[in-house]
């Protein structure tokens, strides 16, 4: 198994307490690592954020109509698109900052907004990971899960983790790393697909009927002249019946919306 990890926090160590310890969001994937390798043969890459000078997105829009790799940072972010492309699964990671994401990984889901408008990490299983010494862990979880969600990934299992005035990880948050590493090493072998959320359902509905008024843009080549445009859901992954009647549902509701 191959498993990216994605490192958002800008510091490799810094000051708590007088001392200078290891980052703690670090601290906790080097546990989830060990009992992933523990189960089976994983070989593990790593991209910091922090060392590859991501720069901001400008807002140009030139992604969603003229296709990602017009984007004028393409050349640095489609390479890391290109290794999630490849793995079998990936961890994000970011530190609670300001009760929300770090900067940098906040850059990193702007430059990828285009996957929003054209998800296709259909088969993808991700773990995402933040620490704080005080509140907020959940919610940055949740906006990292529900934003690789977005991307069209299939299963996003979170690992929030309140520290408060620890310098390294308790047998409690070693247990809570050892399940989510478990839980994300066992779904990635199992190569199973599991069945979208109905929220997933309507947004892939949405952009599919969004890019019908888009001619000649990147977003209706990518709906309207491949087979993504034909189904309710990527037709990788099995719908239930009823979110398959559903999408038909939404489909007919939002291209009503779009003509009107």
């Amino acid at each position: 198994m191959n498993c990216l990890i994605i490192t958002g926090s800008p510091a490799k160590q810094y000051s708590w307490g007088g001392k200078i310890i290891e980052s703690f969001t670090g601290q906790l994937v080097a546990e989830v690592k060990a009992e992933m390798m523990r189960i089976g043969e994983v070989s593990f890459e790593e991209i910091r954020l922090s060392d590859i000078n991501l720069p901001y997105c400008k807002g140009c829009h030139s992604c969603f109509t003229n296709g990602e790799n017009s984007c004028p940072h393409a050349a640095l972010f489609q390479t890391i698109i290109q290794k999630i492309h490849e793995a079998d699964c990936v961890i994000l990671t970011s530190p609670v900052y300001a009760v929300n994401v770090s900067a940098l990984v906040k850059s990193f889901f702007d430059l990828g907004a285009y996957n929003h408008h054209r998800p296709c990490f259909f088969t993808k299983k991700a773990l995402v990971v933040s620490s704080t010494a005080g509140a907020y862990a959940k919610n940055v979880c949740g906006y990292m899960r529900d934003e690789l969600l977005h991307w069209g990934f299939n299963r996003v299992y979170t690992l929030p983790v309140i520290r408060r005035g620890a310098a390294e990880p308790t047998e409690k948050m070693k247990a809570a790393c050892h399940n989510a590493a478990k839980s994300l090493y066992n779904d990635t072998v199992s190569e199973k697909l599991h069945n979208p959320s109905l929220k997933q359902v309507f947004f892939y509905q949405l952009w599919r009927n969004m890019a019908k008024n888009m001619k000649d843009t990147a977003d209706y080549a990518y709906w309207h002249e491949g087979e993504l445009g034909k189904h309710e859901f990527a037709p990788i992954v099995k719908l239930s019946v009823g979110k398959k009647l559903l999408g038909k549902f939404f489909n007919a509701l939002l291209g009503r919306a779009m003509r009107e």
